[in-house]
């Protein structure tokens, strides 16, 4: 029967996922009431206005975030499942399985380098210096070349893979009804034109940052590269056609090769803050386990 180690971080203070919540003061004997005039299409009845509802953290976006950045590989040996705790204090529960019914203490080196990565990534994480997705990048680059290096793969061949699509995607002919709310910044990139160039040009230039190599080129050069990319697969994804592209269409397969390939960026950045609102001082509380279900 395998065994079950327990590896338990520094203790953090936090008890629950309410620090992250939206906290709404209100000064002692003050009313709440409208406060903007009443007019004859107004109802006349005049109520409290209620506090908001207390903002939910995004469970899934900080578990598929750490999961993407402490996984080697998308293989089911290499996947770090993550689960969240909130009893008796907030901490991450990580699990990885082992192959062929190898515990921790048989594999001793293997479990040391996944307690090391994710020392380091917990610590980058909390860190003061720590701004953005682009200060972590470094660590996914280079601890985790593998796994993104296949997430660039996908992204570049389902791009590749539309060459001759792009005529028939139907696009609107208008750059603002393509892009909505993002029309702003398409426009002060591409100017007046058509949304199908604007895709197509997004296109290569995304190509062209996955196919870069990362051997030769310095980590800063590097973390401006993939920061180009990610900016521009968030516009890409912000294209009405390609929301609402068909199943099985090639521009359906693009989309989900960025969905995967985005929480690299997006979701540290929803993570840092996350984790800077629960957790006091620069301590994260987290825990691996072995749950004891393998198979041969």
């Amino acid at each position: 029967m395998p065994s079950t180690l327990i590896l338990v971080s520094t203790t953090s203070n936090s008890s629950s996922l309410s620090r992250f919540n939206h906290k709404e003061e209100i000064e002692p004997g003050s009313m709440l009431h409208s406060a903007r005039s009443v007019d004859e299409d107004d109802d006349l009845t005049i109520r409290p206005r209620r506090k908001p509802p207390p903002k939910i953290p995004k469970q899934h976006v900080i578990t598929n975030t750490i999961t993407s950045y402490l996984s080697k590989s998308d293989s089911r040996e290499e996947v770090v499942s993550v689960t969240i705790n909130s009893s008796p204090e907030l901490s991450f529960i990580l699990h990885k399985p082992l192959r062929n019914r190898l515990s921790y203490e048989n594999n001793p080196r293997e479990a040391m380098q996944d307690f090391m990565d994710a020392h380091e990534f917990f610590t980058i994480i909390t860190n003061p210096q720590t701004k953005n997705y682009k200060d972590v990048l470094p660590f996914l680059i280079t601890r985790r070349r593998k796994f993104f290096e296949k997430r660039l793969w996908a992204v570049r061949a389902t791009l590749k893979a539309m060459n001759g699509e792009w005529s028939t995607l139907g696009t609107s002919h208008s750059i603002h009804e393509e892009f909505s709310s993002f029309s702003n910044i398409a426009c002060l990139r591409f100017g007046a034109l058509p949304p199908v160039d604007v895709l197509i040009k997004l296109s290569v230039e995304i190509q062209t940052c996955a196919r870069v190599n990362i051997d030769v080129v310095p980590m800063e050069r590097l973390v401006q590269i993939f920061d180009r990319m990610f900016e521009d697969c968030h516009l890409f994804l912000r294209s009405r056609t390609v929301a609402k592209a068909a199943s099985r269409s090639g521009a359906a397969a693009a989309k989900s090769a960025m969905e995967r390939f985005l929480p690299l960026s997006g979701g540290v950045d929803y993570l840092i803050k996350f984790c800077r609102n629960t957790f006091p001082g620069q301590e994260i509380r987290y825990q691996w386990t072995d749950r004891g279900r393998f198979e041969d």
